[in-house]
């Protein structure tokens, strides 16, 4: 686990919704604490609704226990997967169809760059 997994590792769930100091809405959470670093159909619910207002937004899913992956940066392909979440009128947990295009329902951003020096919000109750 690196310096930066280990700042959001102490809690078994948080979650942050704010614009950064570029203005793009983020969406940090950690919702897999036992499992592993993906997008559940939640998830993908959410950020829809992120994206669907700021097209740059992405979510940081991070998964500390996942000894592959403990944490990922995503966002919703576009236009395959902003249009499957367009027409979803499911709730809860439940499994999408491939978009129309063939491209995946999300992918993983590879144009972000990192800085360890995160702040960290508790936003507990």
């Amino acid at each position: 686990m690196t310096q930066t997994d280990s700042k959001f590792a102490d809690s078994d769930q948080s979650s942050c919704n704010q614009p950064s100091a570029s203005g793009v809405l983020q969406d940090v959470h950690i919702t897999h604490p036992s499992q592993s670093c993906f997008m559940s159909s939640i998830d993908l619910h959410t950020h829809f609704s992120y994206q669907a207002m700021v097209p740059e937004a992405f979510a940081i899913v991070m998964a500390p226990t996942d000894q592959s992956r403990s944490y990922g940066i995503f966002r919703l392909s576009d236009p395959g997967g902003m249009s499957v979440l367009k027409e979803c009128e499911e709730s809860g947990f439940h499994p999408h169809g491939e978009p129309a295009d063939g491209s995946p329902i999300y992918e993983h951003c590879a144009n972000v760059f990192t800085n360890t020096n995160l702040s960290k919000y508790g936003l507990r109750y």
